[in-house]
């Protein structure tokens, strides 16, 4: 995919480092990858009751887990059963299930609010249309708190005052990035 053109991601990340990071790829056809086999063998494990989890560990910051669990899914996971190595599993895996990895009475509820049925094409699953953290709501496009506040997000340090509308460079207490 476009990494550097992805709705969510390219709003937060720097984008010289998003761009240099991806726009220049390795291409290879779709049956020259083997993740699909390694999340089919993946699913062998897991029918035999082992605990099998998610591992967006070295992928790109804030899609590598969406990636894995899409992975999953061209391996013969069901979407549901792709959305739990992603969820409880690691959870439980960790030892925090108790605390974390599903919505139950009594557990920390960090959680994104989605805009399409990711049990329907796990592809939806980047599709977030609100992310709860700390007990508060956010609106991901601008990372702006909504319905359980005000606070607004302030620039990101590549970001100059220009860019976000602001009109003075030291808005919001931050001097010039030195270019973009």
């Amino acid at each position: 995919m476009d990494v550097w053109r992805h709705p969510l991601l390219s709003r937060h990340a720097p984008p010289a480092s998003l761009e240099a990071a991806n726009v220049r790829r390795e291409m290879a056809p779709d049956e020259d990858y083997v993740d699909a086999a390694s999340a089919r063998e993946a699913k062998k494990l897991a029918d035999r009751g082992i605990q099998v989890s998610i591992g967006a560990h070295g992928q790109q910051a804030g899609l590598g887990p969406h990636w894995e669990m899409w992975s999953f899914v061209r391996g013969g996971w069901s979407p549901l059963e792709a959305l739990r190595a992603a969820t409880i599993m690691p959870a439980t895996s960790l030892g925090y299930a108790k605390d974390v990895g599903s919505l139950e009475p009594g557990k920390l509820a960090d959680l994104v609010v989605l805009d399409a049925d990711p049990t329907a094409d796990i592809r939806n699953s980047d599709k977030i249309y609100r992310v709860m953290l700390g007990g508060r709501l956010y609106d991901p496009a601008t990372m702006d708190e909504v319905v359980t506040g005000t606070r607004k997000r302030a620039p990101y340090w590549w970001q100059d005052s220009v860019s976000m509308g602001v009109g003075s460079a030291t808005a919001a207490g931050h001097g010039d990035t030195g270019g973009d």
